[in-house]
Parts: C-alpha cells; sequence; structure tokens
C-alpha cells in the first residue's frame, strides 16, 4: 500500500480517470470538479464550476450543494450523482436529487474544459417508488430520515458497466437486517441498477433492473467501480457516522456475473476514510482509493493497492 497526500481538496467523495496520468474529483462540500495530475500531487487550475457548465441551472451558495458523491465513465461522458439525501437534521434538499453528465475537452497540456451532455434527472426516487421491483424499500420513508440514521437515504456509489447502463450504489438504507442496540445489524447493501443513462439525459423514459442486493458484512456502498469483464470492486463502509470508529472500511470484489462475492481481508484500509475508487486503464491490478479526511486538512491521501 502506498500513500501520498494531495492538495486543493479534502472531502473528496468520487474520482474518476481521465487518461494514464490525469484523474477528475468531485467535492460533496461544493459544486465543483477538480482535475489532478497523479504526478504533481496537487490540483490543476481553475477547478470546474458546474454552475457555469450547466448556465445557471446548477446553482452556488447555501443549500445548493449537490452533494456529489459518485462519479463514473460511460464512452466520452462523465456521469455523476448527488447523494439524494437530507442534511444531517432531516431538511429536505432538493439540490442533491441530480444526476447528470459532462464531456471533458483537453484544451492544452494540463488544462480541461467542460461541456454539458444532456439534461439533468433530478426523478431518481420519485421513479423508484414507481416500479414495484423497487418500491419495497420504503423510499418514502427513507428520504425523510437523515442519510446516516437507521433506514435513511443515501447514495454514495457510481459504477459504469461494460453494456453502458450505471450501477448506483446505496450507503443507506439497507436492506433487511435486525435491530440491535438501535443500529441495524446485517443488512444487505443496495445496487440499483439504471440500463439506459445515456438515452435518459436526452430525454427518454428511465429503465431499471432487477435490484441486487450485496451481502457486505452489515456494511453499506461508499463506492463501487468497474475492473474488468463483469468484475467491480466495492468500498463498504457503515452506514452510520461510525463517530467511534468501530466499523473499518473493507474492499470486496464482486461478480455481477456469478454474483460471487469475495471480501479483500488481505488489505488493511485502517483508519482511512475511503470515499472514492479508481482504476487506471494500463493496470486493473492495482486500485486508487481516496480517503476524504476532513475540510481543515485542505488535502486528502491517495491510495494506491495491489489487490
Amino acid at each position: 500500500m502506498d500513500i501520498k497526500t494531495y492538495k486543493g481538496r479534502s472531502n473528496v467523495s468520487g474520482a474518476i480517470a481521465l487518461n494514464d496520468h490525469y484523474f477528475i474529483v468531485a467535492d460533496d462540500e461544493d459544486n465543483e470538479l477538480s482535475v489532478f495530475d497523479k504526478r504533481e500531487e496537487k490540483a490543476l487550475k481553475p477547478a470546474i464550476a458546474l454552475s457555469e457548465v450547466f448556465d445557471g441551472e446548477i446553482k452556488d451558495g447555501k443549500h445548493q450543494e449537490i452533494d456529489l458523491e459518485g462519479g463514473a465513465r460511460i464512452g466520452d461522458v462523465y456521469f455523476w450523482i448527488g447523494s439524494h439525501s437530507t442534511n444531517s437534521e432531516g431538511d429536505e434538499r432538493p439540490a442533491r436529487r441530480r444526476l447528470f453528465g459532462i464531456h471533458l475537452t483537453e484544451i492544452e497540456p494540463g488544462k480541461f474544459s467542460a461541456q454539458r451532455y444532456g439534461s439533468i434527472y433530478t426523478k431518481l426516487i420519485a421513479d423508484l417508488k414507481q416500479d414495484k421491483r423497487l418500491a419495497r424499500y420504503n423510499w418514502e420513508q427513507a428520504e425523510r430520515i437523515q442519510p446516516k440514521s437507521k433506514g435513511g437515504l443515501s447514495i454514495e456509489g457510481l459504477a459504469a458497466t461494460p453494456e453502458h447502463a450505471l450501477l448506483i450504489g446505496f450507503r443507506n438504507p439497507l436492506a433487511g437486517g435486525d435491530t440491535e442496540n438501535g443500529y441495524l445489524k446485517n443488512g444487505k447493501a443496495i445496487l440499483v441498477h439504471l440500463l439506459n443513462p445515456l438515452a435518459l439525459l436526452q430525454g427518454q423514459a428511465v429503465q431499471f433492473a432487477e435490484p441486487i442486493e450485496l451481502d457486505l458484512d452489515g456494511l453499506g456502498i461508499r463506492d463501487i467501480v468497474w475492473r474488468q469483464d463483469h468484475e467491480y470492486l466495492i468500498v463498504a463502509g457503515p452506514y452510520h457516522a461510525n463517530e467511534k470508529r468501530l466499523e473499518k472500511h473493507r474492499l470486496y470484489l464482486w461478480d455481477s456475473d456469478s454474483g460471487k462475492l469475495k471480501r479483500l481481508d488481505h488489505i488493511d484500509l485502517g483508519e482511512l476514510n475511503i470515499e472514492a475508487a479508481f482504476f487506471f486503464a494500463e493496470n486493473k491490478n492495482r486500485v486508487i482509493l481516496l480517503s476524504d479526511d476532513g475540510k481543515d486538512k485542505k488535502s486528502f491521501r491517495y491510495v494506491s493497492v495491489v489487490l
């Protein structure tokens, strides 16, 4: 495990490799994206302001943060998703209910510009309620509960599939389980399979597949990323705030074809707060993990791990 510190962002929450040298990072505290050169260990300037990319349809300011939590690439479209949650007090935050796409252009070495792709999708939870296969997760209750409370709502993972679909990973709620001392135990993590994201942002009706439930030892999904063939790497962590650091983050390999799930016990993440994972195309045996170390740090840890 190789750990470096990168400056220019702190609350990293999602990331995508652009090529063998550059990667782009989302921060859940503002509506900006930052590109990093892995060789420089600092953010390139200027950051990409989503309010400018979307001509004011995305706004900045109080209560306007999207709470960006996951990113995935399909072809030349970079998808990003908000948490869809309330704030920590349970107040509604409509700005967080967004899935959108952008194109990126390297206008000169190390300098990128962004252009919008289609429309912004804001009806994910409403559409989940209408699908009989997915309604059993009681979204209406979840959307009114604080995101880190039992049964709350929080999206944190987003992965592309080889079929140009998206897998949306939920930190919360979990399916099933039992309550013990006020906490949910043995719940299963939920993946929503969105079949037509490219067409969806071009105005077509949403299409879902059957939901997927994964036994991650009672943990929720903090990120998910496609690795190769039908295999994905999953970062799992507690659905709650984990204030006493009683539960560690864990890594899993999941084969979506066979359903096989393997916990990577040989990788100890310690106290790292992993919120983003990605692979550079040239090496699918080494995953890059980004640790959200809090806004006071003004930096994050970049962790390179051989699987």
